[in-house]
């Protein structure tokens, strides 16, 4: 028994002289299949990018409660590579990779107390950029008349709320004429990887989307199905946009051409996201449930949808401030 009580204290002590930064490797190594392989990347680029300079050699032994403080006013401070300050969304992540590293920690027995750092931050209120009813209009003449790959994945975003990796994803196997259906399934990124020699390069994937929600069936509008109809069809396989059955468009090709076609029709530059942005707005506008919406656009919580959509376009209040008009001239 003495033997055993022993090894335990030997294992504890060799545990503790552990770097928290190879601790926060090893709880990597424990989700790395267990979410999407972009969210792992993510993870694995804050961890690098905020966690490693900060604890660098430092053992597990020799964190306290005042070595975390002071990691929780870096990060609070911390300024991105664009030298703003970081995002709500990923100082909680990177709060959240800590954390989770501190509790697997404990687990292991490389800490002799739970450690948690309390994000204390809280969610400010979703402003999203729609473009206006003109300058839609504007998009619209356009793509109608100049119907090529790029038109129509701008069509695809504006009128079935797609996100740009979902459509440089889209295969002509996912589209049924017979249905008027489409099948949303994957995603195209171009993420950062670590190569076997430590050398980080960018590879173009195609994987799932992140959530099962992302995964949906959609119906598609008529004059949708016959703008589709212009387009040669080819293998199965083959990508839409591409017609190639090995290689799918680049998301930033497709960013750098819907660029160029806003300035051609002179209409203000907002991101592709934003198309997504002012389907959804325009939805709600027309007085779409909030169920329905959220699954059209594969979000895996209505919260997110509310959060994001919820009477926010200011067409939709000036709709309904013309509603008011003296009892009079009721």
């Amino acid at each position: 028994m003495a033997e055993l009580l022993k090894t335990r204290q030997e294992e504890k002590m060799m545990n503790m002289e552990k770097e928290v930064y190879g601790l926060v490797d090893e709880w990597l190594g424990t989700v790395e299949y267990r979410v999407a392989r972009s969210t792992y990347v993510k993870y694995e680029q804050l961890a690098r990018n905020y966690i490693l300079p900060f604890f660098q050699s430092m053992a597990c032994r020799e964190l306290d409660h005042s070595s975390l403080e002071r990691f929780y006013t870096t990060i609070s401070q911390k300024e991105n590579t664009a030298r703003r300050l970081l995002s709500d969304g990923n100082r909680r992540t990177i709060f959240m990779i800590l954390n989770n590293t501190l509790d697997y920690a404990y687990t292991s027995r490389a800490l002799d107390q739970k450690y948690y750092i309390k994000p204390g931050l809280t969610r400010s209120r979703r402003v999203v950029k729609v473009f206006s009813q003109e300058h839609q209009k504007k998009i619209e003449d356009y793509i109608l008349k100049h119907p090529d790959a790029y038109s129509l994945a701008v069509m695809l975003a504006l009128f079935l709320g797609l996100r740009i990796g979902e459509i440089c994803a889209l295969q002509w196997s996912d589209i049924s004429f017979e249905t008027a259906s489409l099948y949303v399934n994957k995603t195209v990124q171009r993420l950062k990887i670590s190569g076997e020699n430590g050398e980080r390069h960018t590879q173009l994937l195609v994987s799932h989307p992140k959530s099962a929600a992302s995964q949906r069936l959609l119906p598609i509008p008529a004059f949708l199905l016959e703008y589709l109809k212009h387009f040669p069809r080819g293998e199965k396989g083959a990508y839409l946009l591409t017609n190639d059955t090995e290689r799918p468009m680049e998301p930033r090709t497709l960013q750098y051409h819907y660029k160029k076609m806003l300035e051609q029709i002179g209409v203000p530059y907002l991101n592709f996201h934003c198309l997504r942005h002012t389907f959804a707005t325009r939805c709600v506008t027309l007085g779409w449930d909030m169920k329905t919406l959220s699954e059209i656009l594969g979000h895996f919580d209505i919260k997110i949808t509310m959060e994001y959509y919820f009477h926010s376009s200011f067409e939709y209040k000036q709709l309904q401030m013309n509603k008011i008009v003296p009892l009079s001239q009721n």
